[in-house]
């Protein structure tokens, strides 16, 4: 059995999209919880910015020069985890984080694909592309049943892929639950009902406008202010600034005195702990919704994407909502009746995120364990 001293991480690290920060932020601690001593470096958008935030080695994943450098040294080159192999977003995708992948393959390097969330991919060569790099690959693990179904019909050895889940609920092993029940209370007493919503740009945004029809509408019945949260800042902060504007005119059109607040850019834990102050959270993203599962907070899912689906089926809940032609009286009365069934759903998302915080760290020692062996 060998020694792994040093890991290379590549992800869509250090831009500022929550969902990938998280990520990452939850594979540093799996491997350092396992293996304390490793040495662990990312590839990133933003080096600076990463080393400062996770305590970590970074370097600028375009610079090449440095990557071969790095990799001289290095045991395990991981891909992962995110929707990395895709070719929706752009046709780019692929072919650069493959590339790092057969780069380091060809310096013999063992490699690890690692809770990937494979698709959707159009191209057939992309498809092929995958496929033979994959082979040659020491670990593969997806995030969903779909990812591995897709891999099945590529032509991947079914032996080969496990299924693990999202690697972000190894955060709640980071997230302070600890704090004094009769803390909890007492902030709580007189605080108005949160709810915390979180968009993203699809399509035309026709979405946007029912959605806040029924969040104003739930609001104003319960008495409630709102959060707005934006989990990629380029991406969302114009829509989820244009959200909440139009969540000020109906207030102010209904003459209620609610307050529906924006908030800044924030680190993975520092926008968990945004989550604990909420009553119910209503989603977009896969990972703001993660977010709420991991702070207990019962959420409704708006479904753009199979994922979102899937994972609503996998915490064992029933909150899902399609967006597309997404009707207000319709989802005022999913969120009404999620909140109203607070208490059944924090014990359902108490148990599920515990399981699979732990699934995580133990789904991360196999993978150590497996290429060592394997090597």
């Amino acid at each position: 059995m060998i020694i792994l001293a040093k890991l290379i991480f590549s992800g869509y690290f250090g831009f500022d999209n929550l969902g990938d920060e998280a990520i990452l932020l939850s594979m540093v601690t799996a491997f350092r919880s396992i293996e304390p001593d490793l040495e662990l470096l990312v590839l990133s958008g933003n080096p600076a910015q990463t080393r400062e935030r996770y305590q970590l080695a970074a370097i600028n994943r375009m610079n090449i020069l440095a990557f071969i450098r790095e990799l001289k040294d290095c045991d395990l080159f991981i891909s992962g985890g995110g929707s990395l192999l895709q070719d929706i977003t752009s046709w780019k995708s692929i072919p650069f984080y493959l590339g790092q992948v057969i780069l380091a393959q060809l310096m013999g390097k063992r490699t690890a694909f690692y809770a990937q969330g494979i698709g959707p991919v159009k191209s057939r060569f992309y498809q092929s592309l995958i496929k033979w790099v994959m082979k040659r690959a020491d670990y593969i693990s997806v995030r969903d049943a779909l990812s591995r179904k897709l891999l099945l019909e590529w032509g991947l050895e079914a032996d080969r892929i496990k299924i693990v889940v999202d690697p972000v609920f190894a955060i709640k092993e980071l997230f302070q639950e600890e704090k004094a029940e009769d803390d909890i209370s007492n902030e709580n007493s007189n605080k108005r009902p949160l709810i915390g919503v979180s968009v993203r740009p699809w399509g035309d945004n026709a979405y946007i406008n029912n959605l806040v029809e029924a969040v104003s509408s739930f609001a104003r019945e319960v008495k409630g202010d709102i959060l707005v949260l934006p989990f990629h800042a380029g991406e969302d902060q114009e829509i989820s600034r244009e959200v909440q504007e139009k969540l000020l005119a109906t207030f102010q059109e209904h003459n209620y005195a609610g307050k529906v607040l924006l908030e800044a850019n924030s680190s993975p834990l520092e926008m968990l702990e945004k989550y604990r102050e909420m009553d119910v959270f209503l989603g977009v993203r896969l990972h703001s919704l993660i977010f709420a599962a991991i702070a207990n907070i019962p959420f409704v899912g708006l479904e753009y994407d199979p994922k979102i689906r899937g994972f609503i089926q996998l915490m064992g809940i029933n909150s899902g909502f399609q967006l597309e032609n997404l009707d207000a009286g319709e989802l005022y009365r999913v969120i009404s009746s999620v909140y109203a069934h607070s208490a059944q759903f924090k014990e359902v998302l108490q148990a599920k995120s515990k399981l699979f915080a732990r699934y995580t760290l133990q789904c991360t020692e196999e993978l150590l364990k497996g290429v060592k062996q394997n090597a």
